[in-house]
Formats: C-alpha cells, sequence, structure tokens
C-alpha cells in the first residue's frame, strides 16, 4: 500500500460517551469505509485547519495516546454538522486506510512514530513535519518513517 501521502496527524475524541471515537461509525458509505472526520470549530476559527489537508493526503489519527485509524483525505469540501455537537460542528469525507483490529489494545504513539512526541490535545490537524522531535527523528530519511508505519501496523 502506497503511504507517500501520510504527512499528518489529528487527536480525536469520543462523543456521545462512546470508549474510542470512530470505532464504527462508517454512517457515509459502510463498503467503504468513509465516514464524516469532524473539527472542533468554536467560533468558525478552525475552518482553516480543517480546509488545509489536500484531497488524497493521509491523517493518522490519535486518540488516548493510541493510534486507532489512518485515514485518507477525500476531497477538498468542508461540511456543516447540525446534527454534531456545538463545537464539532464541521467535517471533512474521509476514508479508511487501516483500522485498528484490537480495540484493547492499539499500538502506541510511541511506537507508530518511534520517537516520544507531546502532541497539542486540541484536534487540529497538525503537519508531521513541523513536530521538532518528528523532524529530529524522522526528517533526514525520505520516506522511512511511511515504511516503519507499513510495518509496525502490518499494512501491506
Amino acid at each position: 500500500m502506497d503511504l507517500n501521502g501520510l504527512i499528518w496527524t489529528k487527536n480525536v475524541k469520543p462523543l456521545n460517551g462512546e470508549d474510542w471515537a470512530y470505532q464504527s461509525i462508517f454512517t457515509i458509505h459502510p463498503e467503504l469505509k468513509i465516514f464524516a472526520l469532524h473539527w472542533r470549530n468554536l467560533e468558525n476559527r478552525d475552518e482553516i485547519n480543517a480546509k488545509t489537508p489536500h484531497e488524497g493526503e493521509l491523517i493518522i489519527l490519535r486518540q488516548r495516546s493510541k493510534v486507532t485509524h489512518i485515514v485518507k483525505m477525500l476531497n477538498k469540501q468542508l461540511y456543516p454538522d447540525g446534527n454534531a455537537r456545538e463545537e464539532f460542528n464541521i467535517y471533512r469525507l474521509v476514508q479508511v486506510i487501516w483500522m485498528t483490529e484490537n480495540w484493547e489494545h492499539p499500538p502506541e504513539n510511541n511506537k507508530v512514530f518511534d520517537c516520544s512526541i507531546s502532541f497539542p490535545r486540541f484536534g487540529k490537524a497538525i503537519k508531521l513535519e513541523n513536530l521538532q522531535k518528528f523532524q529530529t527523528r524522522w526528517g533526514k530519511e525520505g520516506l522511512a518513517f511511511q515504511q516503519h508505519v507499513q510495518s509496525v501496523l502490518s499494512i501491506h
């Protein structure tokens, strides 16, 4: 599988008392594993961040210091969500490329990123190259990070 577009990460959190966010919510198109990835949007401040990842780029979704998904951005469209909690009221369509099979023990952030990174918890998409510890570990190694992720997560 081609992970060249794996250049983003985003912290997500469960809503409505769920244990994990996006564990089984393929509501847009279940067969294609397409769902709505929400962004917090207080006072319309986060629309720019939500629009920043390009179509085809990949995002590692993290929650509770674990990696639970890798998703692919399907388009550049930003959608309003009147059904979501007030603060998470915008979303983009994404397709699951990889999702943990072991919800009791998803892979640890440190294992997937092969370094200790203190990620901000605010839920914005973060370009990996903008994280200093990531750059220190992976910055000069080309696609070695994507190959590492492919190996650690057993993605074929």
